[in-house]
């Protein structure tokens, strides 16, 4: 188990220093692979609490099933 802890802890210590090299030599690629997803999944994980405190946000309806065609069905 120790010996698989320590292999663990290499590959992420060559991981993060690969990543640290890419992000210094050429910061618009590593923008684009590994920022941009990151910034996008935050932002799509705290929009609800964001529009929600701006008031942007509006309750959720329920599914309706409506036929405009027909008078008693739907409208």
């Amino acid at each position: 188990m120790t010996d698989l802890l320590i292999r663990a802890a290499v590959v992420a210590a060559v991981l993060v220093a690969v990543l640290l090299v890419w992000r210094r030599l050429h910061r618009p690629s590593f923008w684009l692979v590994v920022g941009f997803p990151v910034k996008a999944l935050m932002v799509y994980s705290t929009w609800r609490a964001v529009a929600s405190g701006c008031g942007l946000a509006r309750r959720r309806r329920r599914l309706r099933w409506t036929l405009p065609g027909f008078p008693y069905m739907g409208g």
